[in-house]
């Protein structure tokens, strides 16, 4: 019976569970599921980790990146009923992504890229390190005379299948030869590369106990294609070099596959990001909302407690007032208070009956939370 493996479910296998363990149930050598793991943009505990929770610490899980457009299914023999998982993409990322792009051994109606680049390595020359790199604009290139023109194929290549594919190709800054390609408004940097090796130093000076030499360089004659945007914990492959049994024009499938991975992976993580933005936006004016009702709580509580002085003020003060008027009916039988002490009686009652708080009706009470609305 053929059982499919959900990409959700292994992201939450290899988070909870170490490789070393998966390896034993799926009947795979690790390098081979971290390979897995790497084709489904599925994120890995670093070093470390499995320490971290082993004495408690607290450890951060990587988020899981949308890419919904490929799935496992295990396939092969049954061995102690253990089922081999291998890989299986959808028809539509199979037909994406297997175009099959193959480099042409001549440069036929070139690119106005390629045009602009190779104008640009004419106009420069060779540098210390025996390599060039476009003037006045062009692909971003670094590259040494003999692999120039290469160079300018794989750069003809690439611009030709992203122009086909509709994909834009971007020189936004033509003094430093900064190459993007846009996908999905994602922009990815991008660039070829051959390094150079150290081939000997010459003994020039000796000053104060330095010794000062010059260096000689000599290119690797190797290309290398890079993606060069900064993969936020994320393993997806960056360099495809020249190898031993193999050259860069044969693996511009894999460097494509690779640009539209790193494109999901970042609008995964812009999306993350918003989404953390928003909650940190939400929590901050909750934590407003919060504060304001406890000042206002606060604010009515410290209300009460100035009424109930000035009730008992009130009282006293009403006291007082009956105390000075019966002292006034035995000084003045016949009722006939002086003026002034008129004045008194009344001014002293008026006082009293504002600062009784139950002058003006019965208290009342609502909360702060019934007061003050969130979305204001």
């Amino acid at each position: 019976m053929v059982r499919f493996i959900d990409r959700k479910q292994l992201y939450k296998e290899v988070w909870n569970t170490p490789l070393t363990k998966l390896t034993l149930k799926y009947g795979l050598a690790t390098y081979k599921l971290k390979k897995l793991c790497d084709v489904f943009l599925i994120p890995l505990p670093k070093v470390g980790h499995w320490s971290k929770v082993a004495f408690g610490k607290k450890v951060e899980t990587s988020p899981l990146p949308l890419y919904n457009k490929c799935r496992l299914k295990p396939k092969g023999p049954v061995l102690n009923k253990k089922i081999v998982p291998v890989l299986y993409a959808t028809k539509k990322i199979e037909k994406r992504f297997s175009q099959n792009i193959i480099v042409k051994k001549n440069l036929t109606k070139p690119h106005l890229i390629t045009v602009k680049t190779r104008d640009g390595l004419k106009r420069c020359e060779t540098d210390e390190y025996g390599m060039k790199k476009p003037w006045g604009g062009g692909f971003d290139l670094r590259v040494s005379k003999v692999n120039e023109r290469r160079a300018l194929l794989i750069i003809d290549t690439l611009c030709k299948w992203f122009e086909k594919n509709n994909i834009k190709i971007h020189l936004p800054f033509e003094k430093n030869n900064t190459t993007e390609v846009i996908i999905d408004d994602q922009r990815i940097r991008i660039k070829i590369e051959e390094k150079s090796k150290l081939t000997g130093k010459t003994l020039t000076e000796r000053w104060g106990g330095y010794e000062y030499y010059t260096r000689e360089y000599t290119p690797t004659e190797q290309l290398a294609l890079i993606i060069d945007n900064y993969c936020w914990n994320c393993s997806i492959r960056k360099v495809w070099r020249d190898g031993k049994t193999s050259k860069v024009e044969e693996k511009l499938d894999e460097f494509v596959a690779a640009l539209f991975q790193h494109a999901e992976y970042e609008k995964a993580r812009e999306l993350r990001l918003e989404a953390e933005k928003v909650e940190r936006e939400k929590q901050h004016k909750l934590k407003k909302y919060h504060e304001a009702c406890t000042k206002l709580e606060q604010e009515m509580l410290n209300e009460l407690v100035r009424q109930s002085k000035n009730a008992m003020y009130s009282r006293e003060l009403y006291k007082y007032i009956n105390e000075v008027k019966q002292r006034a009916k035995l000084e003045y039988k016949n009722t006939q208070y002086p003026k002034r002490l008129i004045n008194w009686i009344t001014w002293a009652e008026n006082y009293a009956h504002e600062l009784d708080p139950l002058s003006k009706g019965l208290p009342t009470y609502q909360k702060a939370t019934e007061i003050i609305n969130l979305e204001d």
